[in-house]
């Protein structure tokens, strides 16, 4: 049976096995159909499937809870976590980036963040740019940032979470070259200076040598759809396919090769993402059951 991620892969694996990356994906992934709350007792046995310790659960939860993730939270004297409102926004926003199948126009509108931040406030700059780098904007100057305008959303969370519309201007527009015949469009050059799209590409190709003998190994019937099996490979597989779309900003095709990667690996994540992600979500609901009903019967 071939192995999920592929040993050479490495950034992958190494994402893939960090507890405090499975537990954001199985909060984003499964958590909320539940009500946005998980028992530790239920965290740990659904870790222990994926080979994560104990320990290691524990201290990547203390970690989430100091980052404004979690929240700790008992119910019916079942100490577990919830998710905290702005990472359940988050989760709610990013679906439609992770779970939902792009389509770009060929001709885009673009959405522009302009800022000024005080020099005394510069930790406030920096995050700005962090998170605008993270949602897939590109810089053009330092207070001038741009992306597809279907971004729009993700900069709107970004200023919101960081509480800095005083600061902050956006725009939507369109490209104008000073050439009238190439009037609404945008040169090759400006987007490659804005992206790098090489670096895009390569992570998508990373994605695609580490699971696509998986995706044969499902379609021989080698690596059977069991409900336990689908847990394991469609959580791994979320949580290493979940930032791809964020440094993506989902540029139109007239802006990517003929053979651009990232549309093989799309292919590649929905076929599992069609495949495991219902009998994955239904092992969770039926483990957190019988994890809770055993505490409750030994108690």
């Amino acid at each position: 049976m071939p192995a999920a991620v592929s040993e050479h892969q490495d950034a992958i694996a190494l994402r893939t096995s960090r507890p405090q990356s499975l537990i954001f994906t199985i909060y984003g992934a499964y958590s909320r159909s539940l009500g946005g709350w998980i028992a530790v007792s239920s965290l740990l046995a659904l870790l222990r499937e994926m080979n994560i310790e104990d320990n290691a659960v524990r201290s990547a939860l203390s970690r989430l809870k100091r980052r404004g993730v979690l929240l700790s939270e008992a119910h019916n004297g079942f100490a577990g976590y919830a998710l905290s409102d702005s990472a359940r926004k988050a989760f709610d926003t990013g679906d439609a980036r992770v779970l939902e199948r792009r389509h770009p126009e060929e001709e885009t509108r673009w959405i522009l963040v302009a800022f000024s931040i005080p020099e005394k406030s510069r930790d406030l700059r920096y995050r700005l740019r962090s998170r605008l780098t993270g949602v897939g904007f590109g810089q053009v100057t330092g207070g001038l940032w741009i992306a597809p305008a279907s971004l729009r959303a993700d900069a709107e969370l970004a200023i919101d979470t960081l509480g800095i519309h005083q600061y902050v201007h956006l725009f939507e527009a369109d490209h104008l070259e000073s050439d009238s015949t190439g009037a609404g469009s945008t040169d090759e050059g400006s987007v490659q200076q804005w992206w790098d799209l090489d670096a895009i590409e390569k992570k998508y190709e990373q994605f695609i040598q580490a699971f696509s003998q998986l995706q044969q190994a499902f379609e021989s019937g080698e690596e059977p759809v069991s409900p336990e099996n689908a847990f394991r490979n469609y959580t791994r597989i979320l949580t290493a396919w979940r930032p791809l779309p964020y440094i993506d900003p989902g540029l139109p095709n007239s802006h990517l090769a003929p053979n651009w990667k990232g549309r093989t690996a799309t292919e590649l994540f929905f076929y599992f993402n069609d495949l495991l992600a219902e009998s994955a979500q239904e092992h969770v609901r039926k483990s957190v059951d019988s994890t809770l009903q055993f505490t409750k019967d030994v108690n």
